[in-house]
């Protein structure tokens, strides 16, 4: 029976280099077929997420689940053949990507085949980094996304942690450059999620959700969206990795609704991993693992660690550069990886909750609960801290070098086995996580 494997390489949180998607072994119904690579140039995290999300914005316009993947034509994110050196994290690859199905051309003719829509209107749920550069990118390229595809986009409402404001028809230029519009008013989702879908009525458009959040709040509120007949996007991991019970009913909302959850950002920021996967899957490809290096800190972290050099110096210069989180820890955890691996594991028909899901964290025992002293910066004080532990993890890194392997946190899923882990292991150094 043929079966292939999924290996997405790495995720970045800034673009110095080209992260990749690789796909070493690919069988089909009627055998294997050559190996291919594909890669996607990133952004910055903000910016990754917010092309993510109006790439879902353009889908739900379009009307085409496709749409999804094909993150080039609205911000300059090319899936056209690229390769670069990638020193500090990791291989580059050449993509394999058809550049042609990305072009504003093929995207106008899927927007002329859809339903037609008129007018999409979207409620922004999260206004702080990804949010703006969601809302920017809307506006910047609103006369493109109505000639291109046929279709007006119309932001008719913004919500912040504890506030929000419902804009009146036409009314979004009000939050150019960033900014705040008058009349805000206490933030409720569910007022604002109203206000958005009679705006649709009206016009007789669409309504689409956009939370970009990493808030359970939001995902709480998904199922009476999607039934509803609002479409929702978000790179929020909440809901495809939080109760099992909560994700199968946000599914058969959407369908009730005739809606879509799209979240395609969660797994892999601007990178499509989501999608190829389940257009795998429904092709009737088996899927045997899907293993990753999820973590755009965490590459960066062990493609730049040597040995010879101090763990925490490395953490502290990935913490200087804004790789990581303000508290380290929340990176060094895997809690973020332990959440992708859970989405892709429901992907492939795993019923499986997030505790189901080993993790080794990095972060050493007595520092888990660890507080700085008053005053501290969070940051800076645990680097200082996990100086500690570094001839631990110089044990680790001198055994894997001895042996002629690297060290890599890896994510992995074993369909066959039913079961999904999120580790530190150790890899030869011409695997392609090396």
């Amino acid at each position: 029976m043929a079966a292939f494997t999924v290996v997405p390489v790495a995720q970045l949180p800034v673009a110095p280099a080209v992260p990749a998607v690789v796909i070493p072994q690919v069988g089909t119904a009627g055998g294997a077929s050559p190996a291919g690579t594909a890669a996607a140039a990133g952004g910055a995290a903000r910016a990754a997420l917010g092309v993510a999300s109006l790439a879902a914005v353009a889908a739900a316009a379009t009307r085409r689940p496709r749409g999804v993947a094909r993150l080039a034509a609205l911000n300059g994110l090319a899936t056209r053949a690229v390769a670069a050196p990638a020193p500090a994290f990791g291989r580059s690859w050449a993509a394999s990507c058809p550049r042609g199905d990305a072009s504003a051309m093929t995207m106008a003719r899927c927007a002329a085949s859809g339903a037609g829509a008129k007018t999409l209107h979207v409620g922004v749920v999260g206004y702080g980094l990804v949010g703006k550069e969601l809302v920017s990118q809307l506006l910047t390229n609103a006369a493109r996304l109505e000639s291109e595809l046929g279709v007006k986009v119309e932001i008719a409402a913004v919500a912040r942690s504890k506030s929000m404001v419902l804009l009146p028809p036409s009314g979004d230029s009000a939050l150019a450059d960033g900014a705040w519009p008058s009349g805000e008013v206490p933030a409720d989702l569910g007022k604002l999620a109203d206000h958005v879908l009679a705006a649709a009525k009206a016009s007789g458009g669409r309504a689409i959700m956009v939370d970009n959040t990493a808030s359970d709040a939001p995902a709480e509120l998904y199922e009476a969206w999607l039934a509803a007949g609002a479409d929702v996007a978000t790179p929020n991991k909440r809901a495809g990795s939080g109760p099992y019970q909560r994700y199968e009913k946000i599914m058969a909302a959407a369908q009730k609704g005739g809606s879509r959850f799209l979240y395609e950002a969660t797994v892999g920021a601007g990178l499509p991993i989501i999608a190829p996967l389940q257009n795998l899957l429904r092709a009737g490809d088996e899927v045997v693992a899907v293993e990753g290096i999820f973590s755009g800190t965490l590459s960066y972290i062990f493609n730049t660690w040597k040995p010879g050099m101090k763990f925490s110096e490395v953490v502290a210069d990935a913490k200087d550069k804004g790789f990581t989180e303000p508290d380290p820890r929340d990176d060094l955890s895997g809690t973020d990886v332990q959440r992708k691996v859970t989405i892709l594991a429901r992907e492939c028909g795993l019923k499986l909750e997030l505790a189901d899901v080993p993790v080794k964290s990095l972060v050493p025992a007595a520092l888990e609960s660890w507080q700085p002293a008053d005053g501290a910066a969070l940051g800076d004080a645990f680097v200082k801290e996990l100086e500690a532990y570094d001839s631990e993890m110089d044990s680790l890194i001198s055994e894997a070098e001895a042996a002629g392997e690297v060290l890599r946190f890896v994510g992995a899923v074993d369909i066959k086995a039913g079961t999904a882990s999120v580790k530190l292991g150790r890899y030869p150094k011409d695997h392609p996580f090396a």
